[in-house]
């Protein structure tokens, strides 16, 4: 196993906003990390490499071995040696991303190990991330691209040390559908070329679906879900995965109503007591309230934080599931 998270609990001014992680990530396995705005799925990719400012945060307890090392005992020196060299990010919005005073191919010669011939393998790069036109511009800075190309150029800059893991957050929500879609496709291309280990972090289900082989879904700080993306898909076993489910839009179901989740997630200072999805659920009853629930298996590398798994998981029809 490539990467493992074990317990991970992250506190910030005085909540805990990641409250007991498990996630394991293999090499060349894509794993989906999905949730809504404020659970805490940011805050667990910047803890793989400590990147949580310390005025901010700090992690409270866990693990996270990479390659069998915990990166939350390594030295500061340590720490140097694997970001941007075994573990690099991409972040949402690329241009703030970028540095404006420094050229793309000074940017990219930057995050290059070998440093003999960069021209070449700069070339190679560009070329890698679809960038082929400015390939040989060496005075092109980053705000004479286009945001779907500055994107392009995060990525070049993140694969230039040749990873084990990618860290991708976001990195298709400021962009047109269009560019969203070459993007993810550029995505998947390198990680089968490569054979990438990549966490998707994204509120967007549905494109999740179109590039992960493993989604772990999130919601107040916590993993009420995770599985094989087929189980996922075809068997969720949460209430809050099938709303989340059920508000994709679909061609094939054009004048289908949205079942969308009521109400708002929770704040942090305000967790209600038992289950942190009661208040929005539609199959909630009393028992929910009593505890939080913990991670049970549904199936075979599948599992749910929910005490309904059996009821609604032999639902013929979930729609119609009654609490």
């Amino acid at each position: 196993m490539l990467l493992q998270i074990k317990d991970l609990k992250v506190n910030y001014a005085g909540l805990e906003i990641v409250r007991g992680i498990d996630l394991d990530v293999d090499k060349g396995e894509c794993c989906g990390l999905i949730g809504e705005s404020g659970c805490g799925k940011t805050t667990v990719g910047l803890s793989i490499t400590k990147l949580i400012p310390e005025r901010k945060g700090n992690i409270l307890a866990g693990e996270i071995l990479f390659e069998g090392r915990d990166t939350l005992k390594l030295t500061s020196e340590e720490l140097r040696g694997i970001r941007g060299k075994k573990i690099s990010y991409v972040f949402q919005e690329p241009f703030s991303s970028l540095n404006p005073v420094f050229t793309i191919y000074e940017q990219i010669r930057e995050s290059l190990e070998e440093k003999d011939n960069p021209d070449a393998r700069i070339a190679d790069i560009l070329k890698n991330v679809g960038l082929e036109k400015i390939i040989g511009r060496k005075n092109i800075y980053p705000h004479e691209l286009s945001g779907g190309m500055q994107q392009r150029a995060m990525i070049g800059m993140a694969i230039a040390s040749r990873p084990d893991l990618l860290v991708l957050d976001e990195p298709t929500t400021a962009l047109d559908v269009t560019v969203q879609r070459q993007i993810l496709e550029l995505i998947m291309e390198l990680k089968n070329k490569m054979n990438l280990a990549i966490i998707f972090i994204s509120h967007d289900l549905r494109i999740v679906f179109n590039i992960a082989d493993k989604i772990a879904i999130m919601y107040a700080g916590s993993i009420i879900e995770c599985g094989p993306k087929g189980k996922i898909a075809s068997n969720p076993a949460h209430p809050y995965t099938i709303g989340l489910i059920d508000s994709i839009p679909s061609l094939e179901h054009r004048k289908k109503l949205f079942n969308a989740i009521g109400g708002k997630a929770p704040l942090f200072s305000e967790l209600p007591q038992g289950c942190k999805f009661y208040p929005r659920c539609r199959f909630r009853i009393d028992k929910c309230l009593e505890k939080e629930p913990e991670l049970e298996n549904v199936s075979h590398g599948h599992v749910s934080r929910c005490i309904r798994i059996g009821d609604i998981v032999r639902a013929e029809n979930r729609h119609n599931l009654q609490a």
